[in-house]
């Protein structure tokens, strides 16, 4: 070939290029928690020291006998082929038992997809429920990937800024105070970044309201299981149009198995199956029978979570001599949202200096607040608490 032709052809190839732009819906903020999860892994493999209380998961990983049930079930089984798109129905009716159990809540096991992490449940729950054009509510500070999904889908996300008085959840009259109508509202109680919950008499409320108003509620109960003065409500039992979406992340402590699930409402059950099975095959096989197993070890969880408390009761002490007066009442998750305002009005520059110079990760407020967030940050306190003691030692001693 000439080599005029050769050059003829990059240069068509470049001009291609840059005629073919990435979509508008795929433009997002990056995941600052995330970010500055992967800066202390680059610090810790250079040999630096860091206390961890900026990425949201636990220090433990899934109770010792369902590893060694995990080996054996690959011993047995090592293909691991495909299950059910919807999940394994052994697991699947192993989920509805504990909706039982543990909340007195009747949830059908044709009602459940088992997802790959709650976040593949969230691209489900919201495809089947709302269409583009229609607009979702969200009370803020909250987890900032609802506000992701929704653009991506080209929804339209109404953000209502919580308030002190409510905790920074959501309440009737918050709600009622909003000008513009939705379709839909995502509420998360213990909530992401804050640890505060929706009193079940609010929850009973919200539940009815959004039912005679035909908003669509859905409920991230990430955080169930992990509460210190009250046990979470599900929305389940109050209303049969509400989604509810939970994951084996959190109070499972089966972060990087990635497995959560979604409860849907009956006449979109059908929808979520033809959803899952086009977008995702199925969750991770080994993922689900180490789920199956983990519900015979939940005392174990449950010792997981006196841990948490003894670590929120050290910070939310220690804190304040930091300078860092906590905002909310954090009554579960692992998370305190606390206050820079007297120190900074930068959470990002904030955060990274603390990471710098005491060796202390956390996240910037901006990541769940897009108008507040800058004078705000939030704290993980599932670590051990001889490392909880010593992040609130240094942060003490950091020369702000």
């Amino acid at each position: 070939m000439d080599n005029r032709n050769i050059k003829n052809k990059k240069d068509n190839t470049e001009t291609m290029t840059n005629l073919l732009p990435p979509s508008k819906r795929s433009d997002m903020p990056t995941f600052r928690a995330l970010d500055i999860l992967s800066k202390v892994n680059e610090l810790d493999a250079a040999g630096q020291d860091i206390r961890r209380l900026g990425a949201g998961q636990p220090c433990f990983g899934a109770p010792q006998p369902t590893l060694d049930y995990a080996a054996q079930i690959l011993r047995d089984d090592p293909r691991q082929g495909y299950t059910e798109s919807i999940g394994m129905p052994s697991l699947r009716a192993r989920i509805s038992r504990y909706y039982s159990d543990y909340y007195a809540a009747d949830l059908p096991p044709e009602q459940l997809v088992i997802t790959s992490g709650s976040s593949c449940g969230f691209i489900i729950a919201l495809i089947s429920a709302f269409d583009a054009g229609d607009k979702v509510a969200v009370v803020t500070p909250t987890y900032p990937a609802y506000r992701n999904f929704l653009k991506a889908l080209n929804v339209e996300v109404i953000e209502i800024e919580g308030q002190a008085e409510n905790n920074y959840q959501p309440s009737i009259e918050l709600l009622e105070k909003c000008e513009e109508k939705f379709d839909g509202l995502i509420i998360n109680s213990p909530g992401n970044p804050t640890g505060s919950m929706i009193d079940e008499d609010e929850l009973i409320r919200i539940c009815q309201w959004c039912d005679a108003k035909g908003v669509r509620l859905i409920s991230d109960e990430a955080y169930h299981g992990i509460t210190y003065e009250t046990k979470a409500a599900t929305v389940l039992k109050y209303s049969s149009n509400a989604i509810v979406l939970n994951t084996f992340s959190k109070y499972f402590a089966m972060t990087g198995w990635r497995l959560g699930w979604v409860a849907l409402p009956e006449n979109l059950t059908d929808r979520g199956k033809k959803l899952a099975e086009n977008f995702f095959v199925s969750a991770p096989t080994i993922s689900q029978h180490v789920a199956y197993k983990v519900f015979d070890h939940l005392d174990m969880l449950d010792e997981y979570v006196t841990l948490y408390k003894r670590n929120r009761d050290i910070l939310c002490s220690e804190l304040p001599k930091a300078g860092l007066p906590v905002f909310t009442h954090a009554d579960g998750a692992f998370y305190v949202y606390a206050d820079i305002s007297e120190l900074s009005n930068n959470s990002i520059d904030f955060c990274a200096r603390m990471l710098e110079e005491a060796q202390v990760s956390t996240t910037p407020g901006i990541d769940f607040d897009l108008t507040r967030g800058h004078t705000s940050i939030r704290i993980c306190y599932a670590d051990s608490t001889k490392n909880i003691i010593e992040a609130c030692e240094r942060l003490k001693n950091w020369q702000l």
